[in-house]
């Protein structure tokens, strides 16, 4: 047992009222933000925790040595008076200490990578000198963190200088107490939320039922104040780790955006002279916001759960509110009014793509067992067509009993919402759920990722409640149950990779099925590095699709250069909007590479 000399005594004293202090900080702000931190929560994150973990995401393993280094070397600080009559215990502790410390030093030379990033970044972004001075500081932090813990575990096996790892111990408590403790409650309070999950600013509904006056409506955010309380917990929890810079598809492509800086200036805003009354937008450029892709990268990457986009679409809302809106944005929300889709087509024609096909519209077979929602691009698009036509013939191989809307379907008004645009948004949604429910419709088969997410995540919050399935989940079942085979002879003998959709994959976890449907058809299939949940944005979420923002390299371009790096003869997809974008990069790159969507490639496998 260590001396209780005085020295020692003090070390020990202050040891404890360090970790109160941590304690009562991260106890203070869960109370301010009114977020649940109760044991409940604390099970569930670390269920969360052990999940991520059998990733081996190298981010994530080292941002949990963090943590587990911090919590083991504290209990062993606390421990440390008795801990000599438990000899089994200070084995153990030395023994998980290793792992720990070997992952923070991982951790430390991570660091110093991305700060020398960071600050390459910033210099491109033209960041103000207070920002990065604000920047450097705080990473410097958390540098220093990760090296006093480092340190701390280390001494671990140097008993004699206990007095020196205790007084390093409560220099680094010092520091999560005062820079770590509103990023923990953060993370235990909304660890879980998905990263579809979108907050509805109004009801259109509640305003066309008389309950709230149209003038009561308010969109976007003008001020610092107007931010929620959980709001102001995810933007000022940001301790620019950078996971979410090093996924962000704008911020690899050199486009005016970074998350990081993002969220970190509209932090530093509140704490200005003008305080809770400063307009967010006077810090943040409309380019910087257009930038976003919507891919949720950095909100899936985040190690302390900040929700980046939260904070995009409320100001992009606040854009809209002003009028900030080019030819192109304009165009396609008045498109949107005025023909219910954004290409601006007459709604008569929606359905042409099935002339020929035998194929019935709700209309006339009202007792079809499915929908299948079309969407705009494959409805539109001659060559997103192709997949509506692909799709068709796999469910009638199969004989799934299915019908379109034809010109009575309207856009399920992604766009609009991306954009920043809920009040068209919404309308689109009411009348497209009125139809719907009119029909009595219960399944709806979707082949867009942006409208599946729509009708299965967003549409039951304005009365839509159906039973959706994705194009590529519903192929993989049908050849599954032997409803759909593909003769051994028909497998196309060629190499084929496959590019995840953001909204499929990240956004609703579709990641086995569009790869059992490919083992069927095709006689090889070579992953890309970034793949799943990790996957690499395409360029067209967030209503990218219909405008255009200043970048040095398409994001298109980077994806197809990781395809072309597979060796694969083909890119499968599972979203026209990815097939749109990767075949013209395919094309403009000359890589020889055809991209084809997923139904396209098992339906050419059938008779």
């Amino acid at each position: 047992m260590a001396g209780l000399d005085p020295a020692y005594a003090a070390v020990y004293t202050f040891t404890v009222a360090s970790v109160v202090l941590v304690a009562y900080a991260v106890f203070r702000h869960s109370r301010l933000s009114s977020t649940s931190i109760g044991p409940g929560r604390l099970a569930g994150l670390a269920k969360d925790e052990a999940r991520r973990f059998t990733t081996g995401d190298p981010v994530f393993l080292m941002h949990l040595s963090i943590a587990l280094g911090v919590g083991l070397s504290i209990a062993n600080s606390l421990l440390d008076p008795v801990i000599e009559y438990a000899p089994l215990l200070r084995t153990l502790i030395l023994i998980f200490s290793v792992p720990l410390a070997v992952g923070l030093a991982a951790a430390f030379v991570w660091r110093v990578q991305v700060f020398i990033k960071s600050k390459r970044v910033e210099k491109e972004l033209r960041s103000s000198d207070s920002f990065t001075s604000a920047s450097t500081l705080l990473q410097g932090i958390l540098i220093l963190a990760i090296g006093l813990t480092t340190s701390e575990l280390v001494l671990l096996w140097l008993p004699s200088l206990v007095l020196v790892g205790g007084t390093v111990g409560v220099a680094r408590n010092l520091l999560v107490a005062a820079y770590y403790s509103r990023p923990s409650v953060n993370l235990i309070g909304y660890f879980d939320r998905p990263v579809s999950a979108l907050k509805t600013p109004f009801s259109l509904g509640d305003v066309m039922a008389g309950k709230i006056e149209p003038e009561q409506v308010h969109v976007g955010v003008g001020k610092i104040s107007e931010f929620d309380a959980s709001q102001k917990l995810s933007y000022d929890s940001c301790v620019e780790i950078g996971a979410c810079e090093a996924a962000c598809p704008a911020t690899a492509s050199g486009r005016p955006l970074s998350p990081r800086v993002l969220v970190r200036k509209v932090s530093l805003l509140s704490r200005t002279a003008g305080g809770e009354q400063a307009d967010p937008l006077t810090a943040v450029g409309e380019d910087e916001l257009w930038s976003c892709t919507s891919c949720g990268a950095c909100v899936a990457s985040c190690p302390v759960s900040v929700k980046h986009l939260d904070l995009i679409y409320d100001l992009r809302r606040s854009l809209v509110a002003r009028g900030k809106l080019d030819k192109e944005k304009s165009a396609m929300l008045e498109n949107l009014a005025q023909y219910q889709n954004p290409y601006g087509f007459k709604s008569s024609t929606r359905g042409n793509w099935a002339e020929g096909l035998g194929i019935d519209t709700l209309a006339k077979n009202p007792r079809a067992e499915y929908l299948y929602w079309v969407g705009c691009l494959s409805s539109f698009d001659q060559r997103a067509q192709r997949i509506a036509r692909a799709l068709s013939k796999i469910l009638k191989q199969a004989g799934v009993s299915f019908a379109i809307l034809g010109p009575e379907e309207m856009c399920i008004g992604d766009p609009a919402r991306r954009l920043g645009e809920e009040g068209r948004y919404q309308e689109l949604a009411y009348q497209n759920i009125e139809k719907l429910n009119s029909y009595g419709v219960k399944k709806i088969i979707a082949t867009c990722p942006h409208c599946y997410n729509a009708l299965r995540n967003e549409y039951p919050e304005f009365g839509g409640r159906y039973e959706v399935v994705y194009h590529t989940q519903l192929i993989s079942d049908l050849i599954r149950d032997g409803r759909v085979r593909v003769p051994a002879d028909r497998i196309r003998k060629i190499t084929v990779t496959l590019h995840d959709a953001c909204y499929a994959s990240r956004y609703n976890n579709i990641f086995d099925e569009p790869r059992r449907a490919l083992d069927a058809s095709v006689s090889e299939v070579r992953e890309m590095g970034r793949r799943k949940e990790k996957t690499f944005c395409c360029g067209a979420g967030g209503s990218n699709y219909w405008y255009k923002v200043p970048q040095q390299r398409s994001i298109a371009g980077i994806r197809t250069d990781e395809a072309a790096k597979t060796g694969a003869k083909e890119i499968a997809t599972e979203c026209p909007f990815c097939l749109s974008m990767l075949d013209d990069a395919t094309k403009v790159m000359n890589t020889g590479m055809e991209v084809k969507d997923v139904a396209e490639m098992v339906a050419e496998c059938l008779a």
